[in-house]
């Protein structure tokens, strides 16, 4: 029975998933148009930037119910998924449009499979799949390491320094972990 959940519940995170991606890409397409529209209608520049703060709104829909709701553990697991993503890159598109600063997009990419992969896990933990845990963390902690990885690569001096630390810091916990098991494989039998 287990499998026949998480399969169903695979099935649904993927067609959600890709309708988001999907509408996303449309309006990336569109954007142009929709750009020039909205520019028509005579609203300031600054206003204009708070648009993400829809994005975040519309997370809190999904995420407030899956977080703390009394539905079945299924339905509130299949809500904390897009919330999670609505809520990450709202949160991104906020910073990036109220701070003028889209090209640091080259390295803040990065907050869509993290933010999907903390969703994943969040399903995991209220539905009690451990497979959505590991593979919510795994792309957490991908997109993380990819982050850190980009932001140095093209985010200036301070996130070469930080990113170089924090990869350097990823290294020795996983060396220390390695260790670690390897020293409790070899203790006494």
């Amino acid at each position: 029975m287990g499998g026949t959940i998480l399969a169903a519940m695979s099935r649904t995170v993927e067609l959600s998933l890709g309708l988001m991606l999907l509408a996303i890409g449309v309006l990336v397409l569109a954007s142009q148009a929709i750009g020039d529209w909205i520019s028509g209608l005579g609203i300031s520049r600054e206003l204009l930037a708070w648009w993400p703060v829809l994005l975040v709104a519309l997370s809190l829909f999904f995420l407030v119910p899956s977080l703390v709701g009394r539905q079945d553990p299924r339905l509130r697991a299949g809500m904390v998924i897009p919330g999670a993503f609505l809520a990450g890159v709202g949160g991104t598109l906020l910073y990036t449009s109220i701070n003028d600063r889209w090209t640091e997009w080259s390295y803040l990419w990065t907050s869509i499979p993290f933010s999907i992969g903390l969703g994943l896990y969040a399903a995991g933990l209220i539905a009690d799949l451990p497979a959505f845990k590991w593979i919510g963390s795994g792309m957490a902690i991908g997109a993380g390491v990819a982050y850190l990885a980009f932001a140095t690569a093209f985010g200036g001096e301070a996130f070469r320094v930080v990113g170089a630390l924090g990869i350097i810091a990823l290294g020795l916990a996983l060396i220390a972990g390695g260790l670690a098991e390897r020293l409790s494989r070899k203790g006494p039998a």
